[in-house]
């Protein structure tokens, strides 16, 4: 029972960097290859089919690594490695609140001009990358943290 919320959130880290992973290979290079005003278009059905498996993945990895750290030994190096993933996890969430969904939101009201838009998606893929290092990253404290706990 007490390797079962480490796994769980391990494998839900997983999911979500590779969800992650999956739309900069895939919906980011499809997004690019439109017209700007067309990828908007676009971008208004896709971003919404792309909430839920991001949801069910990214809830229980951040919930899980936060619950982990907070029941891990003080002053352990399993702790601090779960603190790491929750942080990881955490700054994840601070961007796409701050950065990815201002901009999705406007994406989706076609607010931006078509020169504007391919600007915009530029740098929205490039901070997607960003968010996808620190997702694997955090998945890499996940285990580093699993192994350090039952060492």
């Amino acid at each position: 029972m007490k390797k079962i919320l480490p796994y769980l959130t391990i494998i839900a880290i997983g999911a979500f960097a590779g969800n992650m992973i999956n739309i900069g290979l895939s919906y980011a290079i499809h997004w690019q290859s439109l017209d700007p005003i067309e990828f908007m278009r676009t971008f208004k059905v896709d971003f919404p089919l792309l909430l839920g498996p991001t949801a069910i993945t990214l809830m229980p990895a951040w919930l899980g690594s936060l619950w982990l750290f907070l029941k891990s030994p003080k002053q352990s190096e399993s702790r601090q490695n779960w603190m790491y993933a929750f942080i990881g996890l955490s700054l994840t969430i601070l961007q796409t609140s701050v950065y990815h969904l201002p901009m999705n939101l406007d994406f989706m009201d076609i607010k931006y001009d078509a020169a504007t838009a391919a600007n915009k998606l530029q740098g929205w893929v490039i901070f997607h990358w960003i968010r996808i290092i620190v997702a694997i990253t955090a998945g890499v404290f996940a285990l580093l943290g699993f192994r350090k706990s039952i060492d």
